[in-house]
C-alpha cells in the first residue's frame, strides 16, 4: 500500500514554512518559518515519519550545535595572551566559520547530540548551493571534525559520527574543475624576468626610497629564499661579512608588537651561509644604507627611520612589481593597502621565490654533492621530508641541454624509435 504525502514545503516572506496538503493549513514545528528549504525539508520528512501531524518538538533539554560552536570559539579566542606565541588569526577562525557558514547554514535549533551524517550534507549542499567555493568547504569541514573531537574532550554530550568525515565522501560538492578541486600551484618566476625587475628598482631607487627597499627585497628573496616575516626581521647585526653568515633569529609581525625572538620552527632559525656574489650585495646596500639611514640597524628600515618594514609592506611591494609586469592586476587603495583583483601567482608574492630556491636545491643535489640535511637546513625545515613534500614536485631550472638529454633517455627507454620506422616506411 502506497503512503500517501501529508505536507508540503512552500516559501513564505521568503522563508519556508510547511503546510498541510489537505487543509492547506501552515503546520507549526519547531524552527519554523525556516531560512533554508533543506531544513525545512527535514522537518518535513520528520513529521511523515511520525505518521501524525502532531509537530515534533527538539528535546528542550539538550545544547545547540549554535551555542556549542559558539562557546568553543569563544574558548579558542581566550586562549591568546602577551606572553604566549599563539597566532590570533588562527584563533579567530572558529569564530569566522560561526559567523560567515555554520550560523547560516547549520538551523540554530538543531542539538549538538543530532548533528550526524544527514546534517553534515545538508550543511554541505546549502553551502554549496549558495556558492561557497568547495575549497572553503574542504576548510569548513576540517574546523567542524576540530570542534567535535574538542567538544568529545571537553565531556560535552556530542555526536562524534562525523570526527571522520571526509568531504570527498559526498560526490554533490564535488566540482568537476580542477582549478576549483585543487590548490594553486605556486608559479615559479624565471631568472631573466626576476633580473628585469632587480634592475629596474636599482636604476630608481638612488631617488625613491620605495625602490630602494624594493631593490632589496627582490635581491633578499632571489638569493635566499626567505618568508616575508623573517625578511622583514633581518637586523644589520644578523650579517657577518667577515664569517660570511646570514643569521635568521626571528620574525617581524606588526599585528602581534614587531619583533619576535621566534621562528615558525625550531629549523627556521638558522645559520645561512653567503657565497661570493651575496657578500657583494650587502657590501653594496650597507653603503647605501650608511648615506641614507645611517643609524638604522635594520637591513630593510622603515620609511620613516623608526622601524623595520612590515612584511605585509613587502608584500604590497612585491605585488606592484609583479602588476608592472604583467603578472598581476592590482588596486591601491587610499589607505595604501593593496588589493589583488587577480593574479596568475598564487598567495604571498614572496613564496615564488621561496619555492624557487627549494625546488633548484632538490633538483639539483646530485649535481652539486648536497645531503637531504643540507637542503632541508637551509630551507628551514626541520625535516627533510617536509622540504620534499612541498617543493620536490617541480622541475626547476633545467636547460635546453638537459632537456634534450631528458627526452633522448625517455625515448630509448621506451623504443620510440618504433614510431620512426613506421613514418619513414615507403
Amino acid at each position: 500500500m502506497t503512503k500517501t504525502k501529508n505536507y508540503r514545503v512552500t516559501p513564505k516572506n521568503n522563508k519556508w514554512i510547511i503546510q498541510s496538503i489537505e487543509t492547506r493549513k501552515t503546520i507549526s514545528v519547531d524552527g519554523a518559518p525556516f531560512k533554508l528549504k533543506s531544513d525545512a525539508e527535514q522537518a518535513m520528512f520528520n513529521l511523515e515519519l511520525s505518521g501524525s501531524a502532531t509537530p515534533i518538538k527538539k528535546d528542550p533539554g539538550g545544547v545547540t550545535f549554535h551555542d556549542a560552536f559558539q562557546k568553543f570559539a569563544q574558548a579558542k579566542l581566550d586562549l591568546k595572551n602577551s606572553k604566549n606565541r599563539i597566532n590570533q588569526t588562527s584563533l579567530s577562525r572558529y569564530q569566522r566559520e560561526f559567523d560567515l557558514r555554520i550560523s547560516k547554514y547549520i538551523s540554530p535549533t538543531l542539538l549538538l547530540t543530532e548533528f550526524k551524517l544527514q546534517q553534515m550534507e545538508q550543511f554541505l549542499k546549502a553551502a554549496f548551493d549558495d556558492g561557497v567555493p568547495f575549497k572553503t568547504l574542504r576548510n569548513s569541514v576540517k574546523d567542524i571534525r576540530h570542534f567535535i573531537r574538542k567538544a568529545n574532550m571537553y565531556g560535552w554530550d556530542v555526536c562524534r559520527d562525523m570526527e571522520t568525515f571526509k568531504i570527498y565522501d559526498y560526490p554533490y560538492v564535488i566540482p568537476k574543475d580542477d582549478d576549483l578541486l585543487f590548490r594553486k600551484e605556486t608559479k615559479i618566476l624565471d631568472d631573466n624576468l626576476c633580473m628585469v625587475m632587480i634592475n629596474t628598482n636599482y636604476e630608481q631607487m638612488w631617488n625613491d626610497i620605495n625602490a630602494a627597499n624594493r631593490f632589496a627585497i627582490l635581491c633578499l628573496l632571489f638569493i635566499f629564499g626567505l618568508r616575508a616575516s623573517e625578511l622583514a626581521a633581518i637586523k644589520r647585526s644578523n650579517v657577518d661579512l667577515n664569517n660570511k653568515i646570514l643569521k635568521i633569529q626571528g620574525v617581524y609581525i606588526q599585528a602581534e608588537g614587531g619583533y619576535l625572538n621566534r621562528t615558525k620552527n625550531r629549523g627556521s632559525k638558522r645559520d645561512i651561509p653567503l657565497d661570493d656574489d651575496a657578500v657583494r650585495f650587502f657590501e653594496m646596500w650597507f653603503e647605501y644604507l650608511d648615506k641614507n639611514h645611517k643609524y638604522s640597524n635594520w637591513v630593510l628600515p622603515g620609511l620613516r627611520g623608526d622601524g623595520p618594514l612590515s612584511y605585509k609592506y613587502i608584500n604590497a611591494q612585491i605585488w606592484k612589481n609583479y602588476a608592472e609586469h604583467g603578472l598581476a592586476e592590482i588596486v591601491c587603495r587610499r589607505d595604501g593597502h593593496v588589493k589583488i583583483l587577480s593574479s596568475s601567482l598564487k598567495g604571498s608574492p614572496t613564496k615564488t621565490f621561496r619555492h624557487k630556491l627549494c625546488s633548484t636545491l632538490i633538483s639539483n643535489m646530485q649535481k652539486y654533492n648536497l645531503d637531504p640535511n643540507q637542503v632541508k637546513a637551509r630551507a628551514g625545515h626541520l625535516k627533510y621530508e617536509t622540504t620534499a613534500e612541498i617543493y620536490g614536485n617541480k622541475l626547476v631550472g633545467i636547460s635546453k641541454s638537459d632537456q634534450d638529454k631528458l627526452a633522448k633517455a625517455t625515448g630509448k627507454a621506451l623504443n620510440t624509435n618504433l614510431i620512426s620506422q613506421v613514418i619513414t616506411k615507403k
